[in-house]
């Protein structure tokens, strides 16, 4: 016991950065008016009372590393016959496959096109696939194999927000560079862990632009909300429900279903003698399509919003004129005319014969980020992660739009909306929460 409470005293008298260490590759840049996840004013915590005595996400307290991970010897070029990154994607047996097939094709049209362009120094890169499993705490496992067995100089991927996490704990001492492409989970950067870049719009960002446009432009007062048992919409509907209370908008009511159920009678009568003025879904495009329908059957004629996997055309095909008005957040404007985007689904079709998705985009940019970051570094994974975290406070143009990244490495930039009009999704881009200042472009 008592060598137990001195070492925990030596570890507490300790500085928290020796001196030996080396200086921080990423000084953090000037102080500026900006806000965490550009949070709008009423998101912010106690801000009727008081104000942060410390603001742990934002300006001085940029993301650095100060390990030996760029002392460790550099891969051996004339040793290697491929450049190996690792995929780590839910591919089969998991039901967000649906979005993990995309993203897979995202990353492989990245590879084929960086291969085609000579590789680096000759040598093709290669994508070693990992299915993401279902299965609680299986992803640990992932990771040492791509290190220790496939060489892998960086992972993309992982769509479930508690596999992000565990991969994060292992990357924590494998120290290899994560770059996560799907999970709307925003406790993931929120780690600050040092490993991990995220480029998909997250549940904050949902979170903050739905209320707005429910709240602040429709002026609702009283929402009810069905969502799945799932992490992915137990999150968003916490965040979402966090800025409504902040805006003295607490949801009136929270039901709930299993993914997959298909009578969702019981919770809508629920929801219909509450007399909500609104209801948002927070789930997947087939279980939306047949509440929309049964809502409006029902006699319900509420208005009805939802998270970015209901901006799918499954719930247009399910739903049919009951899916009319509905309004959600979107992870992409697949109607864009912009060049990079218009060249990137010419290619996709025509590799895989299907439309890509947000999945597929994201990934496709995140692997040619990380492709970036290799050219760029070298066959160093510290190094690597070092041209990683040089994108804080930038913007990279990508065929899924503008990512801006914060201090977290966290794409912030606004998210796009989508109605339902005329059987058809049109798209527009929302403003920036909070108005504050943001990453700047250029540099990337």
């Amino acid at each position: 016991m008592k060598h137990a409470l001195l070492a925990i005293a030596i570890l507490l008298a300790a500085p928290a950065r020796p001196q030996s260490a080396p200086p921080a590759q990423n000084p953090a840049p000037p102080k500026t008016d900006q806000r965490y996840a550009n949070m709008p004013d009423e998101a912010v915590p106690y801000r009727r009372f008081t104000k942060p005595y410390y603001d742990w996400f934002v300006q001085e307290n940029t993301i650095e590393y100060n390990g030996a991970a760029e002392k460790r010897p550099d891969g051996d070029l004339a040793e290697l016959k491929e450049i190996a990154i690792g995929l780590f994607e839910p591919v089969e047996n998991n039901p967000e496959s649906i979005f993990g097939i995309p993203a897979t094709h995202g990353a492989q049209l990245a590879v084929e096109e960086a291969n085609a362009r000579g590789g680096f120094k000759g040598k093709p890169f290669a994508l070693k696939i990992h299915n993401e499993s279902a299965l609680w705490g299986a992803s640990s496992a992932e990771l040492v194999k791509m290190l220790f067995n496939e060489n892998c100089w960086a992972m993309l991927g992982c769509i479930d927000g508690q596999n992000c996490h565990i991969a994060l704990r292992v990357t924590l001492k494998l120290e290899m560079p994560i770059m996560d492409t799907g999970t709307t989970d925003p406790t993931v950067t929120e780690t600050r862990i040092q490993w991990l870049m995220h480029n998909f719009p997250d549940d904050r960002q949902q979170g903050y632009t739905l209320a707005n446009y429910v709240f602040k432009e429709l002026k609702l007062k009283r929402i009810g909300m069905i969502r799945t048992q799932t992490r992915y919409a137990r999150i968003g509907a916490v965040k979402f429900n966090d800025q409504a209370r902040r805006m003295g908008r607490q949801p009136a009511l929270e039901v709930k279903f299993e993914r997959g159920d298909k009578d969702f009678s019981h919770q809508l009568r629920m929801l219909r003698d509450a007399k909500v003025e609104g209801i948002v879904i927070w789930g997947e495009a087939a279980e939306a399509g047949l509440i929309l329908k049964q809502m409006r059957a029902m006699g319900m004629k509420q208005p009805v919003f939802g998270s970015s996997r209901l901006a799918y055309p499954q719930v247009l095909e399910i739903a049919g004129p009951a899916a009319e008005g509905l309004v959600v957040t979107a992870a992409l404007d697949p109607t864009r005319t912009d060049p990079k985007w218009l060249a990137f689904r010419d290619a996709y079709h025509r590799k895989f014969d299907e439309e890509p998705d947000a999945y597929a985009a994201h990934a496709y940019d995140g692997m040619n980020i990380l492709i970036a970051a290799i050219e760029k570094a070298g066959l160093n994974r510290g190094r690597i992660m070092d041209v990683l975290r040089d994108y804080q406070m930038k913007t990279y143009q990508g065929v899924s739009g503008a990512a801006s990244f914060d201090h977290t490495l966290n794409n912030i930039s606004p998210v796009n909306m989508a109605r339902v009009k005329d059987g058809k999704f049109e798209y527009w881009l929302a403003p920036r929460q909070g108005g504050h200042e943001g990453p700047a472009s250029g540099g990337y």
